[in-house]
């Protein structure tokens, strides 16, 4: 599972220093934020960097980003959004996939794939496959110059608004053991680790953790007979 979504991190204070110097370090700090917001530059624990320029894999991980949603209107994955697809797959991950492998996945009849769009612009993606009891995310990223704007938020409820107590009731994902923003942005949304994957990976010895959310009807839901045509037609 590819996942990244930017974590929030604060300047840290020296904790020895005394309560004037933290003041003050934290003045500095506010102050390079805002000189940042107006010259296009993104802040890190360590460093100011242009976001023009291309972030590490760990970089990617602990940079400053804004925070208010962003609109964005999710569709089906089509061809001429490939290009911008894979710019946002290789900005995002170490390990990144390749056209091949999109189009390989994508030819199968259970394998789906959608965008989030803002402004003509490709700004998210997400693949996952079909099965008979639950959906299987297989790869998910938010382009690097909108990350903590909701984008993988609202990607991920449009597959759990998918859900229903007669078909599909969960959705499934591996996280890499290091890739500790994806496994806290699924856990914000309910998602629990269920299980182990050992040496999952063939480009790394990391383990997998196998992650899950279940569906849960809500009152009406349990009250309600369950149409016997409805549930053959869903």
């Amino acid at each position: 599972m590819r996942q990244d979504v930017r974590s929030y991190c604060e300047k840290e204070v020296p904790i020895e220093a005394g309560w004037f110097a933290r003041f003050k370090g934290l003045v500095d700090y506010g102050r390079a934020l805002l000189t940042a917001a107006g010259e296009g530059v993104e802040l890190n624990n360590d460093n100011a960097r242009l976001i023009s320029e291309r972030p590490t894999w760990k970089e990617a991980n602990v940079s400053v980003g804004p925070t208010q949603q962003l609109q964005i209107h999710i569709r089906w994955m089509i061809r001429r959004d490939m290009p911008e697809v894979l710019e946002v797959e290789r900005k995002s991950f170490e390990f990144p996939w390749f056209e091949e492998d999109f189009i390989r996945c994508l030819r199968q009849r259970n394998c789906i794939g959608m965008v989030a769009e803002h402004g003509e612009r490709v700004v998210g993606f997400m693949i996952y496959e079909l099965h008979k009891t639950r959906l299987h995310i297989l790869n998910f990223a938010v382009a690097e110059t909108v990350r903590r704007r909701g984008v993988g938020t609202q990607m991920a409820n449009k597959l759990i608004s998918k859900l229903s107590g007669q078909r599909r009731t969960r959705i499934s994902l591996e996280v890499r053991e290091t890739n500790l923003t994806a496994q806290m942005f699924f856990k914000a949304l309910d998602f629990r680790a269920t299980s182990v994957l050992r040496s999952y990976y063939d480009d790394s010895p990391e383990d997998a953790y196998v992650m899950q959310y279940r569906y849960v009807p809500d009152e009406i839901e349990t009250v309600l007979p369950i149409n016997r045509i409805d549930r053959l037609a869903g």
